[in-house]
């Protein structure tokens, strides 16, 4: 194990995978049950690598405490991590696609995009 800071650059997305999760949990009440228990493998491979919930800055409050971060800073780590999100990322990426429709995906593309100004106040994504 490595003890040092994540990486701040590592701070960045093309997707609003809050937003997407919002999404799917209304759609399929399975879907919650299935992201946590991947989420879970993220969170305790970060605290076996020592990886703080606010490790990065978060773009915007919007942002704050996605676990996309913690899950960047991993990949820099850990081989083992990046292998297990090699097999389980597309897994989880068509599990969640299917729930969802081209035009949903683009904009949680956009508000990806509109999230990395530090100045975007936007919606909260985490309230339905």
């Amino acid at each position: 194990m490595v003890d040092q800071p994540p990486n701040p650059s590592l701070a960045t997305c093309g997707i609003c995978t809050i937003r997407l999760e919002q999404l799917c949990t209304r759609r399929a009440w399975w879907f919650r049950v299935f992201r946590e228990a991947l989420a879970s493998g993220i969170r305790l491979f970060a605290i076996a690598y020592r990886i703080p919930r606010d490790a990065c800055t978060a773009r915007s409050p919007m942002c704050r405490r996605c676990l996309r971060f913690r899950k960047n800073a991993l990949k820099e780590r850990s081989r083992l991590f990046t292998w297990l999100d090699g097999h389980l990322n597309p897994l989880f990426n068509r599990v969640r696609d299917s729930l969802l429709t081209p035009a949903e995906l683009e904009q949680a593309r956009t508000l990806a995009r509109r999230a990395a100004d530090r100045d975007f106040a936007g919606e909260d994504v985490r309230r339905p």
